[in-house]
């Protein structure tokens, strides 16, 4: 390299990565503005404060004193449904509004836990967001990026078809790709119920929130 040289971000290929994957980027930050929001929203204002508490009883009532094979099933279900809703909407128009709408809605969710429990418990909810929480909410977060990445596309393709002189397009082959992306989705919903059975029917009964 000659002195004075400018590194340039198109040799490491930097911009080329943030075009590709700009969709993808967005549903990230869609995530972190909804963890943002729950984090500040659910526990600091009094008046919604009761609805973090009544999620973070639920959460762990819904685990407390399951097997490691029923834990497993329900969480799956959970996000097995929540990857169904994604779907489903990314087979109409709505999918490229809702898509990111959902996903900031569950780092709300998210969020709202993790900052509970820190707020209310101090070290505990830590450690608990850390052991509990975060391992099967971050497997799951890669679930949650491409299913609403997938469904966003989708349902771009869909729109652009109810448009005058749009390109013709053999929706037919879009769906069956569509179909088929959606396996990934589903494999790292299996492997954050995996995980989550596995931490919550190993360590949640170490915490005592009474």
């Amino acid at each position: 390299m000659k002195p004075g040289g400018v590194v340039s971000l198109k040799k490491i290929n930097s911009i080329n990565f943030l075009h590709k994957n700009k969709l993808l980027l967005f549903m990230c930050l869609s995530l972190v503005v909804g963890i943002v929001i729950g984090s500040f929203a659910l526990s600091g204002n009094k008046s919604i404060s009761g609805y973090a508490n009544n999620l973070f009883d639920y959460f762990i009532n819904s685990r407390q004193g399951l097997g490691f094979f029923n834990q497993f099933f329900s969480s799956l279900l959970f996000y097995f449904l929540i990857c169904l809703t994604f779907f489903t909407i990314g087979t109409s128009i709505i999918g490229a509004v809702m898509s990111p709408i959902i996903c900031c809605l569950s780092g709300i969710y998210l969020g709202g836990l993790a900052s509970y429990s820190y707020s209310q418990f101090g070290l505990k909810g830590v450690a608990f967001n850390a052991i509990v929480l975060l391992p099967s909410a971050l497997a799951f977060s890669i679930s949650l990026f491409f299913s609403a990445k997938e469904a966003f596309n989708f349902s771009l393709i869909i729109i652009k078809l109810t448009l005058p002189k749009s390109r013709p397009c053999n929706i037919s082959v879009e769906f069956k790709t569509y179909c088929g992306r959606f396996v990934l989705a589903l494999i790292f919903c299996v492997i954050a119920a995996l995980i989550d059975a596995a931490v919550s029917t190993s360590f949640l009964k170490y915490f005592s929130f009474n």
